[in-house]
């Protein structure tokens, strides 16, 4: 047998229709087509070059004139902080670069929660979640609803693509993990067509993101930081409400207790001898990881509302263990760029530039030492 024969075997087995749908149903007659699903890796790219030009246009005008990212930064103008993001600064290690990402998220989600809304306002399964499961696998698939889900899909791709050039948070791994249950989700939910339950998954999580992404931007801007724990207390209600009570009770629930007899009649879900359909049970036991998850956030979340009722400000606390590292690495990379550009610069420069450099150093320096635990 050779190496086609051996391949195609493999592949007609994997594919094996009793292992993916219920019983006497045919991929033929599945609405959703798994071929669909390159076209959210295609979209990735696309979405990461949007990103890029979106922050250093929309974001970076945002940055210089509501925040104080550029603050130190006495003579560049804000077309040369858009040159210089697009140009590099989206992979560099600064405080503009970290408000950036949270205003490309904040914009992402916006649109993501708008127009989920929007394909999803007149659908009888965003009322009853049991109309996930009647007349399950023939569901057909609007192109709005297409579109939404190849979107969300590819948003996820793409943000496994700027992890490598993103500022690593204490919960990286984490993160990294929940996007690979997400488009593992996304993808299997979408080849099995259990796309309805899947856009209501997507639709109740961007709402708590957006207030998450947007109570961040809230802090960093210079103008409105009373606004912070405000922002906090709308985010923690969206939370609760959707990832600890919307998500669990109602979803999960859903799939747990009347999605497999509405399947197939003479299925379990928790039949530890496996029997087919195998793709249903293991989108269930993702849906509980999800969960799992989000327990582990919720604890997180809840040493901001300790520190939040105790006095202190609301604050990003998936940075506590390595915000002094970010500074202090982005203190001693800058520092390392304008010794770099007295040493090699071959054009003269003028008295006032040195002298700001040299300023500019100086503060950071003072700033470094400030934050050096005080030797007794």
């Amino acid at each position: 047998m050779g190496a086609v024969e051996v391949y195609r075997w493999l592949m007609s087995y994997f594919w094996h229709e009793p292992y993916w749908l219920p019983r006497n149903v045919t991929w033929p007659e599945v609405p959703s087509k798994f071929a669909d699903l390159l076209v959210p890796i295609y979209l990735a790219i696309p979405l990461v070059i949007i990103r890029i030009i979106w922050e250093s246009t929309v974001g970076v005008t945002y940055l210089y004139f509501r925040t104080n990212a550029y603050a130190s930064r006495k003579n560049i103008t804000l077309l040369g902080c858009m040159w210089e993001h697009m140009t590099g600064g989206f992979a560099s290690l600064s405080r503009a670069k970290k408000i950036l990402e949270c205003f490309w998220r904040f914009s992402y989600y916006t649109f993501a929660f708008l127009y989920g809304l929007y394909v999803m306002i007149d659908a009888s399964w965003l009322y009853d979640v049991k109309q996930c499961w009647i007349g399950y696998p023939f569901h057909p698939v609007p192109n709005t609803i297409w579109w939404y889900y190849m979107i969300e899909t590819g948003f996820y791709y793409s943000l496994l693509i700027g992890s490598y050039f993103d500022v690593r948070r204490s919960d990286f791994w984490q993160l990294m993990v929940h996007h690979v249950i997400t488009i593992f989700l996304l993808s299997s939910s979408w080849t099995i067509n259990f796309v309805r339950v899947g856009t209501l998954i997507l639709l109740s999580h961007d709402v708590s993101d957006v207030f998450l992404e947007g109570g961040k931007l809230v802090r960093y801007d210079a103008h409105n930081k009373n606004m912070t724990n405000f922002m906090f207390v709308l985010f923690f209600t969206s939370w609760v409400l959707t990832r600890l009570i919307y998500y669990p009770f109602v979803v999960i629930r859903s799939a747990v207790t009347e999605a497999a007899a509405l399947i197939q009649p003479d299925y379990v879900i928790w039949d530890m001898g496996l029997s087919p359909p195998y793709a249903p049970r293991l989108i269930v036991f993702a849906l509980i990881a999800l969960f799992f998850l989000h327990i582990f956030w919720t604890f997180i979340i809840l040493r901001i509302v300790i520190r939040t009722t105790t006095g202190g400000q609301a604050k990003d606390v998936r940075s506590d263990s390595d915000s002094d590292y970010d500074e202090e690495e982005m203190a001693r990379r800058e520092r390392t760029r304008l010794l770099k550009k007295k040493k090699n610069k071959v054009s003269p420069v003028t008295d006032n530039d040195d002298s700001d450099e040299e300023e500019e150093a100086k503060n950071d320096g003072k700033a470094r030492h400030r934050r050096a635990p005080r030797k007794e």
